[in-house]
């Protein structure tokens, strides 16, 4: 009860801190009561831009749900022995839930994920009750917010639910997680997992529909590129004004479809995973919304000219102007300091006779004190560099356009490998690697497809879930990790009680 009672103290607090504007200094004590918040269009669009700052911070998207924790439950990561020993990161890759250090980041993760569940129930019941006339645009600003919250609210739930219950593959469909689609006073019943999956998918399906025609159609040119979905000097050409630019670090149409495959096929159900995953591909294929990083965006012999995030197939990703500095820091209080980068686990053997892959021979680098560490977080403290790179580097990205691939090709491989063979060796050639037989069988092909995808995931926290879902040992690039009674993390003790 303790975490849901800190959780909703703390709501209203979170939106105060999200702008500056008039209203932050009406009440005493930096808070805001949800009355004069909701009393405008734009107090719903400060709260609404006050979930994605929660979403960046450290205790999830920007660290502990993408480079950090979960990367390292992924084995994605060799921190040299003597440091493993003593710090959290050894205890998180020997999956040791007890020790303290872990227990703590287990805890913040939950209390900050269901916050930001929290401030999106308050914004979707606020934003419900109000008219389309109530808004600057009217039904479309209505349903961007409802739509987008909902989105995320499925998001967080569904990551949720991946890290602290047993994947469905399992079997086991007990009572992990709740589904908060409220704002609560106490606390919430939690579900089977099959209970949480259907109410993921309901509100994912609630986004999709209600983001349709702003980014389909009305506002489709803030999302057809992605200099379009990112860059900062473009925001003027959104119909309504800026806050209806960035959408490719906002919930949107395709990111909806995209995490609705992602959804099904955790869930099991290949076939409708593949569906959605169908409509996300035709943006890359038939309407060329979205592409891969060309070599010469990544291939600049200064490194810190190379725009690491590979932004052109980000489907959805947050934003921390903060990430490099957010980044330093980690390294230096958890590795001692400056520059010494944690390497990638044994990446000579994860692309062993590969090496022209552009993700080993362009995005894993060394420097005097470190060697083979992923580029994709390291700072860029040049300043041409910089300018270079500025619309790419706060990115924490959350889907890929890749990973649709991996998600078409996983189903056809057993409905038809030819084309499953061909629409992977789209992504690998866009990635430089070498292409896949045609001769494989379809045991051997899968293979392929999880090394590939785990080279894909480095770094950015979707290995773990990777091998879950399969219910499979973890890859650590050279043999493989029994994970039996590991996939589930418990939940922090506050939340160990009767349900």
């Amino acid at each position: 009860m303790k975490t849901y009672k800190n959780i909703l103290l703390s709501v209203l607090f979170l939106f105060s801190l999200s702008s500056c504007s008039d209203w932050f200094e009406v009440t005493p004590e930096n808070e805001i009561s949800k009355e004069d918040l909701f009393a405008t269009y734009d107090g719903y669009r400060t709260a609404l831009n006050g979930i994605y700052r929660n979403l960046s911070g450290e205790a999830l998207y920007g660290n502990n749900l993408s480079w950090g924790f979960i990367s390292f439950l992924g084995q994605n990561y060799n921190p040299a022995s003597w440091i493993a020993m003593y710090d959290v990161s050894g205890s998180v890759m020997n999956y040791d839930y007890e020790n303290a250090d872990v227990k703590r980041v287990t805890q913040a993760i939950w209390e900050a994920a269901f916050n930001t569940v929290a401030n999106c129930n308050v914004l979707i019941q606020n934003a419900e009750q109000q008219g389309n006339d109530f808004f600057y645009e009217g039904e479309n600003e209505r349903n961007i917010l409802i739509g987008e919250a909902k989105g995320i609210r499925a998001l967080v739930h569904f990551d949720m639910l991946r890290l602290f219950a047993p994947a469905p593959v399992t079997g086991d469909d007990a009572a992990y997680v709740p589904y908060v689609s409220e704002y609560l006073t106490s606390h919430p019943t939690h579900l089977p997992t099959s209970v949480v999956l259907d109410s993921v998918i309901y509100d994912l399906k609630q986004a999709q529909k209600q983001l349709a025609y702003n980014d389909t159609l009305y506002n489709s040119g803030m999302m057809n590129s992605a200099s379009r979905r990112f860059d900062g000097n473009v925001v003027d050409a959104a119909k309504g004004g800026s806050f209806f630019a960035y959408r490719g670090t906002r919930m949107n149409y395709v990111a909806a479809t995209a995490l609705l495959a992602r959804v099904y096929q955790y869930k099991g159900d290949k076939a409708t995973a593949y569906e959605y995953a169908k409509e996300v591909y035709r943006f890359y294929n038939e309407k060329t919304w979205y592409g891969f990083t060309p070599e010469n965006n990544i291939s600049n012999t200064n490194v810190e000219f190379r725009r690491c995030k590979l932004f052109e197939d980000i489907l959805l990703a947050f934003y921390n102007t903060n990430i490099y500095e957010v980044y330093d820091n980690y390294i230096q209080a958890h590795f001692y300091w400056l520059g010494n980068y944690c390497p990638i686990k044994n990446s000579t053997n994860l692309f062993a006779g590969d090496e022209q892959d552009f993700r080993y021979r362009y995005l894993i680098g060394s420097n005097t004190t470190s060697s083979g560490f992923s580029l994709k977080w390291v700072p860029v403290k040049d300043v041409s560099a910089l300018w270079n790179v500025q619309y790419q580097y706060p990115l924490l990205p959350v889907m890929r356009m890749s990973e649709v691939f991996y998600i078409m090709s996983e189903y056809l491989a057993d409905h038809n490998l030819t084309e499953a063979i061909s629409i992977l060796n789209t992504l690998k050639r866009a990635r430089g690697a070498d292409e896949v037989g045609t001769s494989l069988t379809r045991d051997a092909f899968l293979e392929v497809l999880y090394n590939d995808a785990t080279r894909e995931f480095i770094a950015e926290g979707q290995t773990f879930y990777l091998y879950k879902r399969l219910n499979r040992s973890m890859y650590n690039g050279e043999y493989p990790i029994d994970m039996t009674g590991k996939y589930v993390i418990p939940l922090p003790d506050s939340e160990s009680i009767t349900q």
